[in-house]
């Protein structure tokens, strides 16, 4: 019943104009509070960046020797070694931030965009994995609960706003790893998701052109 209305109610959707079609998502992102939500997101990411600039700034100019540190790491630690890290942070449960990545890549190559680029491709591909790992996780109910339970904070945001909530995540300080296991439990289109999560490129990109303003 209710798919046969939802279906129907997409029908008289496709027969609107752009402008109508329009209207009808500005009053929904109005009383679902979704311009509250982005507004609030997008003063918190300006908060993060220009709080992170700041730190990364005072640690590199008076505590740590970046050059040295990421000479060290580079010949310590081959690309592959550190790439993978990444990657099995963001496939479960993100418990590394990305921030010193972008650094290390920023002072280990010129040019970095094409390491950049490779970074965020392995962050996008491990909230890939995440969701598949939420969509297989809730095959057992045991996991299930256990899963509602860690993630209820993440079950509630995402009941609330969707898939906006995957593209803030990617973008934001938001857990990007377990809202994108939470996607993969509600069973959360996995086309719409690819496309949601393309934002976590262009973090990866804005925090790598901060870094490079004041990493000294």
């Amino acid at each position: 019943m209710d798919t046969k209305v939802s279906n129907e109610n997409r029908k008289d959707r496709s027969h609107l104009s752009f402008k109508e079609r329009s209207k009808l998502y500005h009053n929904f992102f109005r009383r679902t509070g979704r311009y509250s939500f982005i507004a609030k997101n997008s003063l918190r990411l300006i908060v993060v960046l220009g709080s992170v600039g700041f730190v990364a700034w005072i640690l590199t100019a008076y505590l740590i020797d970046v050059e040295a540190l990421t000479a060290y790491i580079s010949s310590n630690f081959p690309l592959w070694f550190i790439v993978g890290l990444l990657f099995a942070s963001e496939s479960f449960l993100g418990l590394l931030p990305p921030d010193p990545f972008v650094i290390w890549a920023n002072e280990s190559f010129t040019p970095a965009w094409p390491v950049i680029l490779l970074l965020a491709a392995v962050s996008y591909t491990g909230g890939v994995i995440s969701w598949y790992i939420g969509k297989w996780l809730y095959r057992f109910p045991n996991v299930k609960n256990w899963v509602h339970v860690k993630f209820s904070t993440q079950f509630l945001l995402f009941k609330k706003y969707g898939g906006l909530l995957i593209f803030i995540a990617a973008m934001t300080p938001l857990p990007f790893s377990p809202i994108s296991i939470v996607a993969g439990v509600v069973n959360y289109r996995l086309g719409r998701y690819l496309i949601m999560a393309l934002s976590r490129f262009v973090r990866f990109f804005l925090y790598a052109y901060i870094f490079s303003k004041v990493v000294v």
